[in-house]
């Protein structure tokens, strides 16, 4: 199972790269000027899913649950440097909630854009980085929680070396790895405790992925009964156009709920309340390995304009347009010659 999970790493890799930025260029060259800045977020969605594709191919993840536990293991290139595979296991983790967070983002600016268009003007120009600064604020929170709350200890490192030899022939003291242990076990000396600093870093967990879930259900809810309700005062055009981006800003939601946010949440939360994953858990690696090639596929295939640039529908429809203007010139010139000879 791992190997078949790393050929699923190593592919979801050199796809998310390609569709990407396929996706990168798209925005940049085929945009209408109706997108406004909503084309600056999904440039810096995009960016951050080419980021945690290269981090989850340099580590290829390993997880694992023990007990009322749960490990991120490094099995890339840099798995027996603990001062490089580290620090990449650890910004690794830190990234989930940089994805989660520009992805409420850009719930919030159509929630904006279409229920209170009046406050546009916090996403033109520096605005926009004040604008977004909570996401940076939470990588930050993210990247310092795995950094310092998760790095291994001797109890952790003991805790999963039996595991790690069976399982992967790999050595606890040897490899890098994240972890967090909600609860110790007891030994001669210390009865059975829950670890508090772990237990806030759940706790922190949970903060974070709750509201951003409930800032993307409130704007994406108001915003779609906004649309219901007053779609008669938007133009044709523009009301196809909000359509087409909340159906795939909507879609882009569920794809990455089903292969990341909750397979993540669950190797958070169900450990905290004593369910053993064991090694099950590792087919989480799958998911997140194609989860960044799959999503901008949404956006390609949805909106309009990028599907009819891709499979070449505009020149087949310029082509069709070029024929019929042709035939009808034709036809013209065959009347007129006959009503000429006929005169």
């Amino acid at each position: 199972m791992e190997q078949t999970i790393q050929i699923i790493q190593f592919g979801g890799f050199f796809a998310s790269q390609l569709t990407n930025g396929l996706l990168l260029y798209l925005l940049c060259r085929k945009t209408s000027k109706q997108f406004g800045r909503y084309r600056v977020l999904m440039i810096s969605f995009s960016l951050s899913a080419m980021m945690y594709s290269v981090l989850d191919f340099l580590t290829l993840p390993i997880f694992v649950c023990k007990e009322r536990s749960f490990c991120i293991v490094s099995s890339g290139m840099f798995t027996h440097d603990k001062y490089i595979g580290f620090p990449l296991i650890a910004t690794t983790s830190g990234c989930f909630g940089l994805c989660l967070s520009v992805l409420a983002l850009q719930f919030f600016y159509r929630y904006i854009a279409i229920c209170k268009p009046e406050k546009l003007h916090i996403f033109n120009g520096k605005s926009i980085f004040y604008t977004s600064s909570p996401c940076f604020v939470l990588l930050f929170l993210c990247l310092i929680q795995a950094w310092f709350f998760m790095k291994p200890v001797p109890e952790t490192q003991l805790h999963y070396q039996k595991i790690f030899r069976e399982s992967f022939d790999m050595d606890s003291f040897d490899v890098a790895f994240v972890a967090m242990k909600y609860k110790s076990s007891p030994t001669e000396s210390i009865p059975e405790h829950w670890n508090i600093q772990q237990v806030f870093g759940f706790l922190f967990c949970v903060v974070i992925m709750q509201s951003c879930v409930f800032a993307i259900l409130f704007c994406g809810l108001r915003t779609f009964f906004y649309m219901k309700k007053f779609s008669f005062t938007m133009s044709q055009k523009t009301k196809e156009l909000h359509r087409q981006l909340f159906f795939t800003l909507t879609l882009q939601t569920l794809l990455p709920g089903i292969t990341m946010f909750i397979p993540v949440g669950s190797l958070i939360a169900l450990p905290f309340f004593g369910v053993d994953l064991g090694l099950e858990v590792n087919k989480i690696g799958a998911f997140l390995g194609v989860y960044p090639a799959l999503d901008p596929l949404i956006a390609i295939f949805l909106i309009t304009d990028f599907r009819n640039f891709v499979l070449c529908l505009e020149k087949r429809t310029a082509y069709k347009i070029a024929a019929g203007l042709t035939g009808i010139e034709s036809s013209t010139a065959r009347r007129s010659s006959s009503m000429n000879q006929l005169r």
